[in-house]
């Protein structure tokens, strides 16, 4: 089956999402008894998606422990959380948000407090009456991780000593780090580029493309250029959160690298499917995160138009490269933001700036982790101009028409994003093959 992967994934998300009706959704086993092999590995999939978004549903108060991956003003999202049950910790598949002063990104933590559980993402909730948390108990990736979360502090720190009166949009443009302040925060709201703050697979491709030139300079060697370039590029990532629109896009591109040094053939909506069938299958219920669907449909909307795109050259590429990401995010923005038209024409010169600034930062990064704090001073000093400009963007494009989301704009935004597939030649027989 061509897309095996990508129908793997389509059956996760629907038993994820009826998994409240989870014994109708059995019924699906039903089709089994249809000689289609694509229904066979839909129904059984369906089902593993509704049983995972079914188990560790639990609620009252508990004793936890777990290690805080992601850091928000009044939350952390914590991973690998276990809960004191029967004399012994227990470990529990979903994420778990804890509301607490006292943990931080990059520590392990002891709480206690009522859990409760809500069908979003993270699913399971917790406003501890006691937590405390400490890096001294993190152990294999959590002790990496730990240790590229005190970097990120000291690179924003940095930013905000060498360029203060940009340090903010410096941090969320690399980070996606929530520093913007009410005022600024509604402007690139407006504005229609928040995308840029939110780190994503464009990031990625810059920083990729960024570490791969770099590499190059001293190896021309695929064996050498490719992994060493996705290694850094998984570092960068990792300091994000990771976020799963970052997530998205490295693993994409461990994967397709890695096909690509063995000369094998894969489909690219194929391989979409396979990293999202990943993400699901440790947190089902990533699947309500707006990053995760706005990063995916965009992502699909981009793989799915890509041989039509390869026609077109400079600015009328980016150009409807541009279009076609905002299509594929468009029936999101409807439900849970404003909607600026002018957004795909906007984000031309904005990605034109944000790419040097991406840069800029991220080699001003390097530099300090080699010791030379002056020359990645100077770096991000001279990187200003360019933060002005994106400023300035900013503060004219807030100005142009909003609209505002509804259930109507979800429903046309939708339907003009699977008419638009569909023409192109997307239709679900191509898919069940």
């Amino acid at each position: 089956m061509k897309y095996f992967w990508l129908t793997v994934f389509c059956a996760l998300s629907a038993g994820v999402i009826l998994s409240p009706a989870f014994p109708l959704t059995a019924l699906a086993l039903l089709l089994l008894l249809f000689r289609k092999k694509s229904l066979t590995f839909f129904a059984i999939f369906l089902f593993l998606g509704s049983f995972l978004a079914t188990v560790h549903r639990i609620s009252g108060t508990h004793e936890v422990v777990g290690y805080a991956k992601i850091e928000r003003s009044s939350y952390v999202i914590a991973t690998n959380v276990k809960i004191f049950s029967n004399g012994e910790w227990k470990g529990l598949l979903h994420n778990l948000k804890l509301y607490s002063k006292e943990v931080h990104a990059g520590e392990s933590f002891y709480a206690v407090g009522k859990i409760e559980f809500h069908f979003a993402y993270p699913p399971l909730t917790m406003k501890p009456t006691f937590g405390v948390g400490t890096e001294f108990g993190n152990r294999g990736f959590e002790k990496v991780h730990s240790k590229l979360v005190e970097f990120k502090r000291k690179i924003i720190e940095f930013f905000q000593i060498n360029a203060p009166d940009y340090s903010e949009l410096f941090s969320t443009l690399v980070f996606s780090d929530p520093s913007f302040d009410a005022s600024q925060a509604e402007k690139v709201r407006k504005s229609g580029l928040a995308h840029l703050f939110a780190v994503s697979g464009l990031h990625v491709g810059i920083v990729y493309t960024l570490f791969d030139v770099l590499i190059s300079l001293f190896s021309h060697s695929l064996f050498v250029r490719r992994p060493l370039s996705v290694l850094f590029t998984l570092v960068f990532a990792t300091m994000t959160g990771p976020s799963p629109s970052a997530l998205r896009a490295a693993l994409m591109l461990v994967v397709w690298n890695f096909f690509k040094l063995i000369d094998y053939p894969i489909e690219p909506l194929n391989l979409l499917g396979f990293v999202a069938t990943l993400n699901l299958l440790f947190e089902p219920f990533i699947l309500l995160s707006p990053s995760f669907l706005m990063s995916y449909c965009a992502a699909a909307t981009l793989v799915g138009m890509q041989e039509h795109l390869k026609t077109f050259r400079g600015i009328v590429a980016n150009l409807l490269i541009s279009l076609f990401a905002f299509l594929g995010v468009a029936p999101f923005l409807s439900l849970f933001s404003t909607m600026n038209l002018l957004a795909p024409l906007i984000s031309v010169p904005a990605v034109l700036l944000a790419t040097p600034l991406l840069w800029a930062s991220v080699l001003s990064m390097f530099l300090f982790a080699m010791n030379l704090q002056s020359a990645a001073a100077i770096l991000i000093r001279g990187a200003t101009p360019l933060a002005w400009a994106m400023q300035k963007l900013i503060d004219l494009s807030s100005y142009f028409l909003n609209l505002s989301g509804n259930f109507l704009a979800y429903s046309l935004s939708s339907a003009l994003l699977l008419f638009l597939l569909w023409h192109f030649g997307h239709s679900p027989k191509n898919f069940t093959s």
